[in-house]
């Protein structure tokens, strides 16, 4: 980790962060198994029906399901996003008040949402909340990453991640991000 480090240079994912958690939870969904490029045109097309602007719940809940669709949602993304709308149109997500709870709260209030997972609740807790000690165990870059950092014949499965990350607590979304970085080609 010591030379990945010293190659990437310090960490970054924080210049990226988005004080608006609505956006991060949204991005998260839409690049859900799929490349960061791809990802981001969808996500561009999305800002473009919102006239340009940045996605709001009552921006995408006035765009019709042709629309959506359109953008690239699948049809399983386009039902997540109308839920997070409502989720938080209706009140029963809190986003202001998920800043400084504890991830595993913040974890089961996100994914109560349609289509939010711990893989997206960990994105979020790492890149728009800021929590340093956030490991997505089940993310295949960081298993992927890991296993080459570590010399590993075989990729490790998402609970020998969680072992293996335990030296890197209290700051593990740096380790996750690292590794990121790694598989990136950083």
């Amino acid at each position: 980790m010591r030379a990945l480090i010293k190659r990437v240079g310090p960490p970054r994912f924080h210049e990226y962060s988005t004080e608006d958690v609505f956006e991060c939870i949204l991005e998260a969904i839409v690049s859900q198994q799929l490349s960061g490029k791809v990802a981001k045109v969808i996500y561009g097309r999305l800002e473009a029906l919102c006239a340009g602007g940045v996605p709001t719940p009552k921006k995408l809940a006035g765009l019709s399901d042709e629309k959506l669709r359109g953008a690239g949602l699948s049809r399983a993304k386009m039902a997540a996003v109308r839920d997070l709308c409502g989720a938080v149109a209706g009140g029963r997500l809190d986003l202001p008040g998920l800043a400084g709870a504890p991830a595993d709260e913040v974890e089961e209030q996100l994914c109560q949402v349609r289509g939010v997972g711990p893989w997206t609740a960990h994105m979020v807790l790492i890149f728009a909340l800021a929590s340093p000690d956030v490991w997505p165990s089940g993310d295949l870059g960081v298993r992927k990453s890991l296993g080459a950092l570590l010399g590993l014949s075989e990729m490790p499965t998402p609970a020998e991640t969680e072992r293996l990350s335990k030296r890197w607590r209290p700051y593990r979304s740096y380790a996750a991000w690292y590794l990121w970085q790694s598989n990136d080609g950083g």
